[in-house]
């Protein structure tokens, strides 16, 4: 599965224009019909490395409804890549549509408690999987690695920045948003709505992934950056109806999906920031759409 370049699609919001701000959404959740948005992205590079490694066998970690399983069973079953996925949660039968996908690509599941799966590879139990599988290739929890990022950094591959003030993306890690950072110019000011409660962890977090991109300090050639942290509605996976409310309306009024984990809070983060002036008039913002939307399914 090749990136490509996906349309940058004008939307006209009556509460923005109306203070003179006009938001765009790149619609990377085109970038393919299953393996959507940043999880391409960020899987680009592993997926590049077991190519050319002949890896015959990818192990990796995530949570019952994840999008990196289902992007990573897929991708890797059209290469001829066995996959394993370390599950957090015991239970999952019956499986739910994710892990039901998953399975049908050839995935095989590792379920383990909550506890266990916190430990990683310091449970003796995660081991014992692991040892399963001794020449597997392992890909952390949502691609978030050095490989993820780099991935990342191509988000913005043939966009015409000049065109925008604010670059803004969900954030679950922090990978997403270095990448992003990372390839954006100086005059950019990039915004990550971070969909976890109390994730102010995530700015030290991004730092450290702009180091290792060996990225310039913020003010030397690369854009300003920011974790915002209010629009989490009660933390990961937390769904009220105000948010569900607010999708429905998004999508019949734009014909623009959501979802409420990631890019819903995102895109209602940024309507309440204009509500409350946050953004200069004239702003001009960029809205990354990282996909998921498998993830409205039950």
């Amino acid at each position: 599965m090749q990136l490509k370049h996906t349309p940058v699609i004008p939307l006209t919001i009556p509460e923005l224009v109306s203070k003179g701000i006009s938001l765009s959404v790149k619609r990377d959740d085109l970038q393919h019909s299953i393996v959507s948005g940043n999880k391409l992205f960020k899987l680009h590079y592993h997926l590049e490395h077991c190519k050319k490694s002949n890896i015959k066998t990818i192990v990796t970690f995530g949570g019952a409804y994840s999008n990196h399983l289902h992007a990573t069973a897929y991708a890797a079953n059209k290469l001829g890549i066995n996959t394993v996925a370390v599950i957090r949660g015991e239970q999952i039968i019956p499986l739910n549509a994710t892990l039901k996908d998953c399975t049908d690509w050839g995935m095989i599941l590792e379920p383990v408690t909550r506890k266990e799966y916190k430990e990683k590879t310091k449970s003796p139990v995660i081991q014992t999987i692991l040892d399963q599988y001794p020449d597997a290739y392992l890909i952390p929890e949502g691609g978030c690695d050095l490989l993820g990022v780099q991935g990342a950094s191509k988000i913005l591959d043939g966009v015409d920045q000049s065109q925008f003030d604010y670059i803004v993306c969900a954030c679950g890690t922090g990978s997403t948003v270095s990448g992003v950072i990372s390839k954006s110019q100086p005059h950019i000011t990039v915004i990550g709505m971070a969909v976890l409660k109390g994730a102010h962890w995530m700015e030290s977090e991004v730092q450290a992934w702009l180091e290792k991109l060996n990225a310039p300090a913020s003010g030397e050639h690369l854009a300003k950056w920011m974790i915002n942290t209010d629009y989490h509605f009660g933390g990961y996976g937390k769904i009220k109806p105000a948010l569900t409310d607010f999708i429905r309306e998004i999508e019949s009024r734009y014909d623009l999906p959501l979802e409420p984990i990631y890019t819903g809070k995102s895109v209602y983060g940024i309507l309440d920031l204009a509500k409350k002036d946050y953004f200069p008039k004239g702003s001009r913002i960029l809205f990354i759409h990282t996909g998921g939307l498998q993830g409205n399914r039950s």
